[in-house]
């Protein structure tokens, strides 16, 4: 990133907070305004079946196929945007005071996200956006990245406790709107969904969840946090502990 004023390259470690430049004090945007972004995903158009995700501030996600592009405005300053393909992510952070065209590819050779990014003049506006629309995100969220990774399942667990599950045996996972039970062995997950709960109940030191279609999944948890874990199932799934 650059100062536009003096072209000073802007230190990577900077806060993105102010508007002026360390090095010559000008402003480095115009606070109030909106930009156009243009992200352009090259390269082969078949991402080993995967789409580009493209998370704007940790707050918007959209998605791109290859040969695709998307286009959204930001208001004027400091950006993040992190592209994620499979495992693989890129951040970048961008000083928006003027409209930007990315191009963005997952290079298959190197296993890497590459990115070009390019401010564009004005007399370059209407080559380039002449016949823009406004792309519709796949998810906001008001919570920010933590937000995005509970709906994207991606989201770190507020339990994580070995169980046994009849005679199945593997570890609980306990998160804010879900529980996954894996059997030890076995990479397949049981997933429940809080909003699918009817009932919590106690169950001779065990939890009973009854869910939707008189389906019970139970769960043997430990004593020491046996009624912390009772409190937070039945808090988050609505129910009355019984």
């Amino acid at each position: 990133m650059n100062c536009h004023s003096c072209n000073s390259v802007l230190p990577d470690n900077i806060n993105t907070k102010i508007n002026f430049c360390p090095v010559c004090g000008g402003k480095l945007f115009e606070a109030g305004k909106e930009f156009l972004i243009e992200v352009f995903c090259t390269g082969q158009r078949s991402l080993n079946g995967r789409t580009m995700m493209l998370f704007v501030d940790e707050s918007v996600l959209y998605e791109i196929n290859p040969g695709e592009k998307i286009y959204f405005t930001a208001s004027a300053g400091f950006h993040s945007l992190k592209f994620r393909h499979k495992i693989r992510n890129k951040t970048i952070q961008i000083l928006l005071a003027s409209d930007f065209s990315i191009k963005v590819n997952y290079n298959t050779l190197s296993s890497l996200i590459e990115t070009s990014v390019s401010e564009v003049d004005e007399d370059e506006r209407d080559a380039v956006f002449g016949n823009a629309r406004i792309t519709k995100p796949v998810m906001v969220s008001t919570d920010g990245q933590r937000g995005l990774d509970v709906m994207l399942g991606d989201d770190e667990p507020e339990y994580e406790i070995k169980v046994s599950s009849g005679l199945k045996e593997g570890i609980l996972k306990i998160y804010s709107e879900r529980l996954e039970f894996t059997e030890q062995g076995d990479f397949k997950k049981d997933v429940v969904k809080y909003k699918d709960v009817v009932a919590v109940r106690k169950k001779l030191g065990s939890i009973d969840i009854q869910c939707a279609g008189n389906v019970h999944k139970v769960y043997s948890i430990p004593k020491d946090i046996y009624n912390e874990v009772m409190a937070f199932l039945t808090n988050r799934t609505g129910t009355q502990e019984k």
